[in-house]
């Protein structure tokens, strides 16, 4: 959603909160009552279900900047929620980062900004079940 570099804090701040969440996921996946590691084939893991017709299809969003306001509040959204996440995880440094991107008045924040993008993957799994 924004450039590696973005003039104030350490460059690669949306890596880290990735890496954070990751960590955060992994955690708490691991501590589930009778969690068990497995490799995450969800095609496959339908198909051992006993499903059929299991299907896979991703869909992209490229919407380069600037971004218009509905996509631009959905961006503001989305970080705010991975700041809640991995606040207590986050340095001081990327606090204050995260802090003025946030911030709808900082001329730095994501609100203000004309280099905010959004370029998003998700990938979607479906299947039949057997009549």
């Amino acid at each position: 959603v924004l450039p590696r570099d973005i003039g104030f804090g350490r460059p690669g701040l949306h890596s880290r909160l990735d890496a954070l969440n990751e960590d955060w996921f992994n955690e708490m996946r691991a501590g589930l009552p009778g969690a068990k590691e497995a490799v995450e084939d969800w095609p496959g893991f339908l198909a051992a279900a006993g499903l059929t017709d299991v299907r896979s299809r991703t869909f992209l969003v490229d919407l380069p900047a600037p971004l218009g306001a509905d996509a631009r509040a959905y961006v503001q959204a989305q970080l705010a929620r991975q700041h809640e996440a991995a606040e207590e995880r986050l340095d001081a440094e990327d606090r204050a980062a995260l802090g003025r991107l946030l911030d709808p008045e900082d001329p730095q924040g994501l609100m203000r900004r004309p280099d905010v993008f959004l370029l998003s993957a998700r990938t979607v799994h479906t299947a039949v079940k057997p009549a």
